[in-house]
């Protein structure tokens, strides 16, 4: 049986979206050449992959079990062209999304080391980046490693990088925006907006966990489409306040406040124990090591569990 790799591409991509339009589109493909690929993979197999509708798709029980192979065919693949080419192959690395400290920090060490070749992807949450982590379809990942919502993998493992400062967004006028620093007191009048109900569930969890500790109202949206999404929102509703990064771009009309106690994001990076990729070992040596982490109990704040992963010399700062 020979297997055509552009339906197997096609197959795995729509297996990821459960979106036959969405995976058209990502595939520069027109939705009628998408079904025919894989219509032609499942008469090549004999099986029905996919439980068809008008909007959403799902995976057979065959096309659950023909997935994790079809990504092994892929990889497989690339790894056999780049080999015949003399190319290395990239470190594949999730860093969560487009503003927070992984991406910055990889820019970073890539201008310092450019020997480390990497292929990026924004998943924008942990959970959906573990499974890929565990098969190989991602050598590394970033994130929180806490509030997930289901068990940790055996066999991957991680270390905390950096604390990524959380402040607050206002628009400029807003009765906080000269506020040097805003405490919880201020924070308890004007309550927190996120702009996210439940989803990503490792940063709402942080969130709420800090509202929740300081007795500050929290509310949230269900639909985060991202920064200038939220922003956008910020300007049809002027009286809210948001958390944003400490390090963000941000336009000229909304005001960042440092926030006292002083909210962290933890970022880890968690990999697959016995990954043998050349180039993982050389990235976890030069990325920031735990002694780097800086933080002060009496100012700064980080739920419980977060804690534990602080180095034992810096948990115990006063």
């Amino acid at each position: 049986m020979d297997l055509d790799l552009a339906q197997v591409r096609a197959f795995v991509r729509a297996a990821d979206e459960l979106h036959f339009g969405r995976t058209a589109a990502a595939l520069y493909l027109t939705q009628q050449a998408l079904s025919k690929r894989v219509r032609r993979l499942e008469e090549t197999l004999g099986v029905t992959l996919f439980v068809r509708g008008r909007g959403p798709v799902e995976l057979t029980a065959a096309g659950e079990r023909f997935l994790p192979h079809a990504r092994e065919l892929l990889v497989l693949a690339a790894t056999a062209a780049r080999s015949v080419r003399g190319e290395p192959l990239p470190l594949k690395v999730d860093v969560w999304g487009p503003v927070h400290r992984p991406l910055s920090l990889l820019g970073e060490l890539v201008s310092a080391h450019p020997e480390l070749l990497l292929e990026l992807s924004m998943r924008r949450s942990l959970g959906s980046a573990l499974d890929a982590v565990a098969r190989g379809d991602l050598d590394v990942a970033w994130g929180r490693p806490h509030d997930l919502g289901r068990p940790w993998l055996d066999g991957l493992r991680r270390r905390l990088v950096c604390l990524e400062p959380i402040a607050v967004g206002v628009l400029a006028g807003h009765p906080l925006a000269d506020a040097a620093v805003v405490g919880a007191d201020e924070l308890r009048g004007y309550g927190l907006w996120i702009p996210f109900e439940d989803r990503p569930p490792e940063l709402t969890g942080l969130l709420r966990a800090y509202a929740a500790a300081l007795d500050v109202p929290i509310t949230g949206t269900a639909l985060n489409l991202g920064v200038e999404h939220t922003i956008a929102d910020l300007r049809r509703h002027p009286h809210r306040v948001t958390p944003l990064g400490a390090w963000w771009q941000l336009p000229g009309d909304v005001v960042r406040i440092p926030l006292r106690p002083t909210p962290y994001l933890p970022w880890s990076v968690i990999w697959r124990a016995g990954n043998p990729h050349p180039l993982l070992p050389r990235l976890l040596k030069v990325l920031p090591g735990p002694g780097t982490v800086r933080f002060d109990p009496a100012v700064d704040w980080l739920p419980e569990p977060d804690r534990a992963d602080l180095p034992r010399s810096v948990a115990r700062t006063h």
